[in-house]
């Protein structure tokens, strides 16, 4: 990312296939409509600039990213078997087994115990043998999923899509949304996991004492808003905060939600640092 601020605008530039192409975003000084928020600068990590840039350079370059299934079906195994605890990694890899098994005869996929056979044979990740937490758990609520899915109103309107999604056995409003902005590109949902949350209240948009376990409407409201206000996709800045919370170091974190916060720890041991740019 590129950048230069005016005294009325800042510019962001960003490769494409056609070269480079820029877009003008506000002052670093003007303020949104949102809780007195400043604009911020482009390059101030975590700023409503920072997000707005970030979020259209991905717009540019891969704006279905975040896409893992080419079906209701398939967007709903990936959903199911990633968050809550499981590493990314781990869930694409068991997705990617079951995806394989679906597509050659989805009604296996229906019957709990064979699920669980497949969710319980340890996965090869880069050479390395893992176990799938939860195995038993998923392969329940999976199985159930699949054969809910068969009597679901596919052409409900996204909201109502989640809605309905959220009856299937283990999923909730999170990865309903997830399934729904996945498979639909949907802007009027959002994916509130850990991430998010932290960004939005770094941001300082979400609502003092509010949970996504009783207040999830109400904080993805917020959400929403916030992509409105700096006139980007919810959908991709939902996914574009995920992968970039969950890349910054947490002193860093820590520093960017406290700044008189200590950025390391002397009782830390150190360890060396890899981000993707």
């Amino acid at each position: 990312m590129h950048s230069s601020a005016h005294s009325s605008i800042q510019t962001v530039y960003a490769r494409s296939e056609a070269g480079y192409v820029g877009r003008n975003l506000p002052s670093a000084d003007q303020r949104l409509d949102i809780n007195g928020l400043v604009w911020g600068f482009a390059e101030e990590i975590g700023s409503p600039a920072y997000w707005a840039a970030q979020a259209w350079m991905w717009e540019v370059e891969a704006p279905a990213h975040y896409k893992l299934g080419r079906s209701l079906e398939e967007e709903l195994i990936a959903c199911l078997l990633g968050g809550y605890g499981i590493p990314a990694e781990v869930g694409l890899a068991a997705y990617e087994r079951l995806r394989a098994v679906n597509a050659e005869s989805p009604c296996r996929l229906l019957d709990e115990e064979f699920v669980l056979e497949l969710l319980a044979d340890p996965l090869d990740l880069n050479g390395r043998l893992v176990r799938y937490r939860f195995a038993k758990q998923k392969s329940a609520y999976l199985a159930g999923s699949m054969r809910a899915l068969r009597s679901l109103d596919r052409e409900a309107p996204d909201r109502e899509l989640r809605d309905a999604l959220t009856a299937l056995p283990g999923v909730g409003p999170k990865t309903a949304s997830w399934i729904v902005r996945n498979w639909r590109d949907s802007d009027c949902v959002s994916i509130l996991d850990i991430h998010i949350l932290r960004a939005g209240r770094m941001l300082q948009i979400f609502p003092e004492g509010k949970s996504v376990e009783r207040h999830y409407l109400e904080l993805e409201g917020a959400f929403l808003d916030f992509a409105e206000a700096i006139s980007v996709k919810a959908s991709i800045l939902d996914s574009v905060m995920w992968m970039n919370m969950r890349q910054i170091p947490a002193a860093i974190l820590r520093r960017l939600a406290d700044p008189s916060a200590e950025v390391f720890s002397p009782k830390a041991e150190p360890i060396q640092l890899s981000l993707a740019l």
